[in-house]
């Protein structure tokens, strides 16, 4: 029962983030502001993935036409769509926010992507059928996960042999109060669920435009507050407050490193 509560509360989390439309194009200016040309503005994310990242994710994945890729904890779509449209993959979204597969699935159409389609799920629980998928991805959504053991072990059955799961997100040796508990290192966790490793590489670079981007947001303050109700703007403050260490004293953004990982479910 306290699981399910658990669950519910953090859809309707994301399903009132999601549905601020304000919230989302204010972060997307912030985010052109601070990445510069590394923000994949095509791709009209909510997060912290670059231009750089995506490339490579791509070069990762090892796959092609007439093959199929995953989209775990897609959200919007954005990436997940960037990345069918270089590989010519198909793509199946995954996300428990309706709010968010909406969004996606109305992206998909405008973009005249029909190899592009959604469905709810979690990252525990796809509802995807076993081995059958040549490669998956997951862009900034690990850290959420509450059994991350439980993510990875549903994530390579869902892979075809020889398939990969590729994906940006963070290691840490300490969170501020409020978030999951870290993991300071994914490969470990994967190995267990029968993953071999193939990269495993930190982007000290997109740190330093993730601290850019919270500086930008704290800056231009007054602009946020005025244009959204006061509970989203406070949310979207406390993060930057958290992370940056204006809270407590900790500058947890020293103890986060960005990765990108690359990992095989054996042949």
């Amino acid at each position: 029962m306290a699981e399910e509560l658990a669950f519910l509360s953090r859809t309707r989390t994301w399903d009132a983030f999601y549905a601020e439309a304000k919230i989302a194009e204010f972060r997307r200016s912030i985010y052109l502001e601070a990445f510069g040309e590394e923000y994949p503005a095509d791709a009209a994310t909510d997060g912290y993935i670059t231009c750089s990242e995506l490339r490579e994710m791509v070069e990762a994945l090892q796959v092609g036409r007439g093959q199929k890729i995953a989209d775990l904890g897609c959200g919007r779509g954005g990436p997940g769509q960037w990345v069918a449209e270089a590989t010519g993959a198909s793509l199946v979204g995954v996300d428990f926010s309706a709010v968010a597969l909406e969004q996606a699935q109305a992206r998909a159409r405008s973009r005249n992507l029909p190899a592009c389609s959604y469905r709810r799920g979690s990252f525990q629980a796809t509802g995807l059928d076993s081995s059958s998928f040549e490669g998956a991805i997951s862009v900034d959504v690990i850290w959420a996960i509450p059994d991350k053991p439980a993510g990875f072990a549903e994530t390579a059955r869902i892979l075809k042999p020889g398939a990969r799961f590729v994906f940006t997100d963070w290691e840490r040796d300490l969170s501020p109060p409020g978030y999951p508990a870290p993991v300071s290192d994914h490969r470990p966790l994967l190995l267990e669920a029968g993953f071999e490793i193939e990269r495993h590489k930190p982007w000290p670079q997109a740190d330093s435009l993730r601290r850019t981007f919270y500086e930008r947001m704290l800056a231009r303050q007054g602009e946020l507050t005025s244009g959204l109700d006061a509970k989203t703007a406070e949310s979207n403050l406390r993060e930057a407050r958290a992370w940056l260490g204006l809270l407590d004293g900790v500058d947890y953004l020293r103890h986060s490193r960005r990765v990108l990982v690359a990992a095989r479910k054996p042949a």
